[in-house]
């Protein structure tokens, strides 16, 4: 699979009751540890990412997926061009009462 085509880039972002979901190409680029109140689930279609979670980084290639949980701190490291989809899912318990 090629690196997210740019008609899909530009979305950006799909939003929903339950969550979001974003596309991304990245390269170069890392982040400083952080936490989101969303449980994340990111799949890799092109390049690497490097995932710090629990203080491990692991790659995570293209085809396979990672679970970020809701928040837990995390890094994340592009080294070379990347492509990644992740599901921003929403905790639906706090919505349901």
């Amino acid at each position: 699979m090629a690196h997210i085509p740019a008609p899909l880039l530009v979305l950006g972002k799909l939003s929903s009751e339950a969550g979001d979901v974003t596309v991304a190409t990245r390269e170069n680029l890392g982040t400083a540890l952080h936490t989101h109140p969303t449980t994340n689930y990111v799949t890799v279609t092109e390049g690497v990412l490097y995932l710090t979670l629990n203080g491990v980084e692991q790659a995570v290639r293209p085809g396979e997926w990672c679970a970020i949980p809701a928040h837990a701190e995390h890094a994340e490291r592009f080294a070379e061009k990347t492509s990644v989809v992740v599901f921003w899912v929403k905790d639906q318990t706090a919505t349901a009462a």
